[in-house]
């Protein structure tokens, strides 16, 4: 009898443990693939591209990679333009949560610029706001910029 009244009570132990901070904020996950379209005007020159975002989640943070493709074309000529790199970032607790994205690229991993936006519990979408940069490789620095708003559907 004694030996079942020790066990119990380490059981009941055992599962009172924690920080005492209270119950432990849940994440929504937004872990998937993305597609958005991005359209723009930028010194005269329009930009028509599909961004794709894939995001990995573990809790309230994020990493994946970013990759668009598309044309700028000046109303004369059309040009085709692609990259890729890596993201990471953020996602607060809750319910349709705040997300905050950090994207580098390949080519010029010491450039990044940062999105952030909310992702839609419901419709399974990221709203994201940012600045898109086409960047001169050989010297990594911006040449064209599109400040936007993009859509991205999973």
């Amino acid at each position: 009898m004694r030996w079942s009244s020790l066990w119990l009570v380490g059981v009941l132990v055992g599962g009172c443990g924690g920080d005492g901070t209270g119950p432990s904020a849940t994440h929504e996950s937004i872990a998937g693939s993305y597609t958005g379209t991005m359209a723009g005007l930028s010194q005269g020159i329009a930009l028509n591209a599909t961004f794709s975002l894939t995001i990995n989640q573990d809790g309230g943070s994020v990493s994946g990679s970013w990759a668009l493709q598309g044309t700028l074309t000046d109303g004369f000529d059309i040009v085709a333009v692609q990259g890729t790199g890596v993201l990471n970032g953020t996602v607060a607790s809750g319910k349709n949560p705040s997300v905050n994205i950090t994207v580098r690229s390949g080519q010029c991993p010491n450039r990044q610029t940062a999105f952030s936006g909310a992702y839609d519990s419901v419709n399974h979408r990221l709203t994201l706001t940012g600045t898109v940069e086409f960047l001169d490789f050989t010297s990594c620095t911006v040449v064209l910029s599109y400040p936007m708003t993009v859509i991205l559907n999973r």
